[in-house]
C-alpha cells in the first residue's frame, strides 16, 4: 500500500494532500509519526503545548491528540507550525514539508 502522506511540495499541492488526508484514514503508526515530528518541532522551539496551542490558535488538548497521534493535525494546524518553524534560524533551513508530512528528506535532525 502506498503512503497515505506524501510530499506536498507547494501551496496547492499540499491543499490537494489536506483532502485527501481528509478523505483516507490514517493508520495508527502513521498518526504517531507525523505526531512525534510536530512534538520535535514544538520541542525545539521550546514551547510547552499551551503556548504552542496559542500560537496556533487552538486548544492545548488538541496538541496533545495530534502529538499522541490520537487526532490528525488539519491543514490550518501544519501551516501553522510551517511558519512558526520559519520564524526559527535553525528550522527556517533545515524543516521542510517532506519531512514534516512524510519523515522523508531534509528533516531537523541529522544531515
Amino acid at each position: 500500500m502506498s503512503s497515505i502522506i506524501f510530499f506536498c511540495g507547494n501551496l496547492f499541492s499540499l491543499l490537494l494532500c489536506s483532502s485527501y488526508m481528509k478523505t483516507q484514514k490514517l493508520s495508527k503508526e502513521q498518526l504517531k509519526a507525523v505526531g512525534h515530528r510536530l512534538k520535535v518541532v514544538r520541542t525545539i522551539l521550546n514551547l510547552d503545548q499551551r503556548q504552542m496551542s496559542e500560537s496556533m490558535g487552538t486548544a492545548q488538548s488538541q496538541i496533545s491528540k495530534i502529538e499522541i497521534g490520537r487526532s490528525p493535525p488539519t491543514l490550518y494546524q501544519l501551516i501553522k507550525v510551517k511558519e512558526l518553524a520559519d520564524q526559527n534560524d535553525s528550522l527556517r533551513d533545515h524543516l521542510t514539508w517532506e519531512w514534516l508530512l512524510e519523515g522523508k528528506g531534509k528533516g531537523v535532525i541529522g544531515p
